[in-house]
């Protein structure tokens, strides 16, 4: 008799641990277009710092090389630059994804998560590649490119979820983008690499800036 009661006890806690881990119902619609609104938001609430971040960074790379920035302001907006980049790349791993989302909107946000993650931390390492010698201009673009690369398929991943969720039309998707839109470390700064490595070639001394490239 006691030995049934063990068993009965120990077969109605599993069936309770059984419930609890499946405690989470699947969400409604409106719960499904809210969290993934939510998300979006949180993503283009990322992109926005970065963006920022990189116009600041950019402004002083080009100013440096005009002669209008020191190397200890070029080395502050590159550190900046740098923490900012790798704080989201962080940021944007530990971003959770509902788990009563449907599997295939799940999905998704996943891949979403994880080529904004790559985009920023390529972003990181372009900027220490600004002002390193054994990197040429070629290289440089070349990290910026994937950049661009990751970024977008995180994008067109994170808009195939709106429209899953039904938030947007598939039509608009192909278009759509994070509200400021995407941000590498080009631009300005790939023309001033390549310029600074033509300018290293006539130079004589060896102090060590963004011009000392190979």
């Amino acid at each position: 008799m006691r030995k049934a009661l063990l068993t009965a006890l120990l077969m109605a806690l599993v069936v309770l641990s059984a419930c609890g881990n499946n405690s989470s119902a699947p969400a409604t619609h409106e719960e499904v277009q809210q969290t993934v609104q939510n998300f979006y938001n949180e993503m283009a609430k990322f992109d926005e710092m970065g963006k920022s971040s990189l116009e600041s960074f950019n402004t002083t790379l080009t100013s440096y090389s005009t002669g209008k920035a020191t190397d200890k302001e070029l080395e502050k907006a590159i550190d900046k630059f740098q923490d900012t980049t790798s704080d989201i790349a962080g940021d944007v791993k530990d971003v959770k994804v509902s788990t009563n989302l449907p599997e295939n909107i799940q999905k998704l946000l996943r891949d979403s998560i994880i080529a904004f993650q790559s985009a920023y931390s390529i972003k990181e390492q372009a900027s220490k590649s600004a002002v390193s010698p054994n990197v040429t201009a070629e290289q440089f673009n070349d990290m910026n490119k994937q950049a661009d690369v990751a970024m977008l398929y995180g994008i067109s991943k994170l808009n195939e979820a709106r429209v899953a969720a039904g938030l947007i039309e598939a039509e608009s998707s192909t278009n759509a983008q994070l509200p400021s839109g995407t941000g590498t470390v080009t631009g300005t700064a790939t023309d001033t690499k390549a310029s600074q490595e033509s300018t290293t070639n006539s130079k004589t001394d060896t102090k060590t800036t963004v011009t000392d490239v190979k």
